[in-house]
């Protein structure tokens, strides 16, 4: 089955997933429910960045955690982003039935927006990342160029 690796560019933002084995504390900052939904909103992000054109490069991914089984995405609310994202850059209906493809462009895609949400929080402090992404998200609907 295929799966969608975790880009390295990831890692910062992995401590903003939310914990399965833990309750959330006070001192957590929680963007995102799992490691899914921060692969989708990266992807989506890069695929921003790179003006829909399919990034070519050489992304390095993260040992753990392991690589999100791609039926976890088909099985929930996140496939139809990812399934627009891998249209419109690729132009092709074909990508619909080659899901190794569909997860490698959802990986250099995730790698670009997490590049690019380095980019945002890199003039801020840790904790209050959460902070700059909102801001930045809200400025961007207001002016595109922004994100």
């Amino acid at each position: 089955m295929p799966s969608i690796r975790i880009p390295e560019a990831a890692k910062p933002f992995l401590a903003m997933c939310r914990r399965h084995e833990a309750a959330v504390t006070e001192a957590e900052q929680v963007c995102f429910e799992t490691y899914a939904d921060l692969i989708v909103f990266a992807a989506a992000l890069g695929f921003d960045v790179m003006g829909g054109r399919i990034p070519t490069r050489d992304t390095r991914f993260v040992t753990q955690p392991n690589p999100i089984d791609f039926q976890i995405f088909k099985d929930d609310r996140r496939y139809p982003q990812l399934l627009l994202i891998a249209l419109a850059a690729s132009r092709d209906r074909a990508v619909i039935r080659e899901e190794e493809l569909l997860c490698r462009i959802t990986e250099d895609f995730a790698a670009v927006g997490c590049e690019r949400l380095k980019e945002v929080v890199s003039t801020t402090t840790p904790g209050s990342w959460h902070l700059a992404i909102a801001r930045r998200l809200a400025e961007g609907c207001e002016d595109p160029d922004q994100i």
